[in-house]
């Protein structure tokens, strides 16, 4: 038997009723809509198992019994604190828990993921719960129906009117469950405390998480598991839920139809739908649990909180598996995370870095459903760079107690990344990101807040934009020190260095380009002087196609323009700012001679590929189980061998890239 090692006093644990889960799975698929009967989850699961396709009419899964709420009550919380006589964990067997609150106190418990605090499932706790094996249990969240949730994956059916999603959902042995409960005390008075939450597998840590021993030896310490639980319609409601394509997705083809446009099968996934909507609107309330889980299977809980939870990504929210976005709040209990989430991540002052408003868990965007670890292994290279980076590690996700798959846990780019890597004031930070599909000026304002009145949301580019109106080029030293005191010219240099490097076009430079600054400078702060800097991010093209990409003039050949990335008469503030820095001799010939060092460097080649098969053998132990999650998406075997975006493509690129360079430059020579 294996316990948790607490690391906060102030969290409980708790545990769940394994003889009541079926009918509690029941009633809340009743209430959420998932089914007009009482066996609706295995009928929905069977359905999709025999034919790979399910009746893809959202309103058979609408709320019918209750209407979900978008807006939580405040609560009128107290401290106190519930106590459990076990602590979460695996065990060799079934257990009774008793749970204790302080006298005059009632126990209210779930068993299916919704708050203690508001939901129709909820038990008062009178008597210990026996926890037992959830392995036969039948799916709930994993039986929702693929084309419920998936633009990708998509094709029409015109005799139908609708798209039908031709992966099917995972049958019910082949999702790995655990027993989770989230419980809260109630006082005489009406106020409540918290939620706790807890975490309860029968049998062996291997056998509940494939795999688990040769990734935690692999990467020299335990692997993140996360315990995310909410309310099932807070994800799958066509109205609320924001996992789904819902209301909005069903309105937008109706729309589309009418037009007469011509529906392809990608139309699914650029049509406008639920899970593509952002903003607080779009937050939901959920109960995360972080087990640091070593290779022999010993738990140590690290973070056990309510937080706000959105869905996470660009095009990738339209994915069969999307990616989450975690927010501390005041209002759910926590202001921040506060774990050591990523070990011996530091501040530009050398200082541990434990604390974080935000947190996401990527799907791998592009890379989903192959190597997935594309983007944060080529920022790992890339951070002794003058560019921002960000903190990550592979981690195991389990949804309402279900295994949901393998996920990139990793910083998050908000205005508290900024305060807390360079410490500056977060009320300062302005970010904007790329986001045009086309090379011109498309970009949105991601952190910071227009002055009252302002309605251009490029006004904290006008600085910047004013310049290049004003001035051809940076040929004269006197205007590139002008320029130089509007943008980090370091900065500059080495995001443009590496992502030419790794040819990470594609969406790059339209899309996937990042730019932060402070409004208010501080002489005291070298990082607080009000100029541009650049981020990397959404890197997983580098190298995505293997050798051939190895070839490619990545400064000519962008996608967009036949002068490539030294265009000067783009609108892109970003390829601007490099193009108008190529036009000075002294910044183009040290980029150059940097870019052919970069092949002994930064992306030598012997270190690149002992960190490719570092990120293969902390990432591949987990490949067999999340592919079975999700039926014939893709195989470890593809994942490392296959034939696009695999470890095996980037290592074939690598093996390649540094014998490309010099044409890069003599190429970028001849433009001047």
């Amino acid at each position: 038997m294996c316990k948790v090692k607490r690391l906060h006093k102030t969290e409980s644990r708790k545990y769940m009723n394994a003889r009541k889960i079926l009918c509690l799975m029941a009633a809340v698929l009743m209430l959420s809509g998932c089914s007009k009967g009482a066996d609706g989850s295995q009928a929905s699961s069977k359905a999709v198992e025999s034919s790979g396709k399910a009746d893809s009419s959202v309103s058979d899964y609408d709320n019918t019994t209750t209407e979900p709420e978008t807006d939580k009550p405040e609560f009128d919380l107290n401290d106190s604190v519930i106590g459990f006589s076990q602590e979460s964990g695996f065990y060799d067997s079934g257990f009774s828990l008793e749970l204790t609150a302080n006298e005059g106190e009632k126990i209210y418990y779930t068993t299916d993921g919704t708050d203690p605090r508001t939901s129709a499932t909820r038990e008062e706790y009178t008597a210990p719960i026996e926890i037992k094996d959830r392995s036969n249990d039948p799916n709930v969240v994993s039986a929702v129906p693929t084309e419920m949730i998936s633009g990708n994956f998509n094709e029409f059916s015109f005799g139908e009117g609708d798209f039908w999603c031709n992966k099917k959902a995972p049958s019910d042995n082949v999702v790995d469950k655990c027993t989770v409960i989230r419980a809260s005390s109630e006082k005489s008075d009406g106020s409540v405390s918290k939620s706790f939450s807890g975490s309860f597998y029968i049998g062996s840590a291997e056998e509940h998480i494939k795999g688990l021993k040769e990734s935690c030896e692999a990467a020299g310490h335990d692997l993140a598991v996360m315990n995310i639980t909410m309310d099932y319609g807070d994800l799958f409601d066509s109205k609320i839920g924001i996992y789904v394509k819902g209301d909005i997705f069903n309105k937008a083809l109706e729309d589309y139809k009418s037009g007469g446009e011509s529906i392809e099968n990608e139309t699914a996934r650029q049509l406008d739908a639920n899970y593509k909507q952002r903003g607080k609107e779009w937050e939901r309330n959920c109960h995360i649990e972080l087990n640091e889980i070593s290779a022999e299977g010993n738990v140590t809980n690290a973070l056990s909180q309510d937080c706000g939870i959105r869905i996470q990504g660009n095009y990738s929210r339209s994915d069969l598996q999307k990616g989450f976005r975690l927010y501390a709040r005041k209002k759910y209990g926590e202001k921040k995370f506060n774990y050591e989430v990523f070990e011996g991540l530091k501040n530009a002052s050398n200082e541990t870095i434990d604390s974080f408003k935000t947190l996401t868990l990527r799907a791998g965007g592009n890379c989903a459903f192959t190597a997935k670890f594309n983007d944060t292994y080529w920022q790992s290279l890339m951070t002794e760079l003058d560019g921002s980076t960000k903190a990550s590690r592979p981690c195991v996700v389990y949804l309402n107690g279900e295994y949901w798959g393998l996920y990139v846990l990793e910083e998050d780019y908000s205005d508290n990344y900024f305060e807390s890597h360079y410490g500056v004031n977060k009320d300062d930070v302005v970010v904007y990101k790329g986001d045009a599909e086309s090379y011109q000026s498309g970009y949105k304002l991601d952190e910071g807040k227009l002055p009252e009145g302002e309605t251009d949301e490029g006004y904290f580019f006008k600085e910047l934009t004013d310049f290049f109106a004003s001035h051809k080029d940076l040929s004269a030293q006197a205007d590139y020190e002008e320029f130089s005191k509007l943008v980090d010219t370091d900065s500059v240099r080495d995001y443009f260095l590496a992502e030419v490097w790794i040819n990470n076009k594609w969406d790059w430079p339209g899309k996937n380009w990042s730019m932060w600054k402070v409004q208010n400078t501080d002489s005291s702060n070298e990082y607080a002087d009000g100029k541009w800097r650049f981020m990397f991010y959404d890197v997983e093209f580098g190298g995505v196609s293997g050798e051939g990409d190895a070839w490619t003039n990545t400064m000519k050949e962008d996608n967009y323009k036949p002068k490539g990335l030294l265009d000067t008469d783009t609108k892109n503030p970003a390829v601007l700012s490099f193009a108008y820095l190529m036009s000075n001799k002294d910044f183009r010939n040290d980029f150059n001679d940097r870019l052919l060092k970069m092949s002994e460097g930064t992306f030598e080649k012997e270190k690149a590929l002992d960190r490719l098969a570092e990120f293969e053998s902390i990432y591949s132990p987990l490949y067999e189980q999340f592919f079975a999650r999700y039926p014939d998406t893709g195989s470890a075997e593809e994942a490392l061998h296959g034939g696009y975006a695999s470890s095996d493509c980037i290592r074939a690129f690598i093996n390649k890239r540094d014998k490309s360079i010099q044409s890069i430059v003599d190429w970028t020579n001849s433009q001047f």
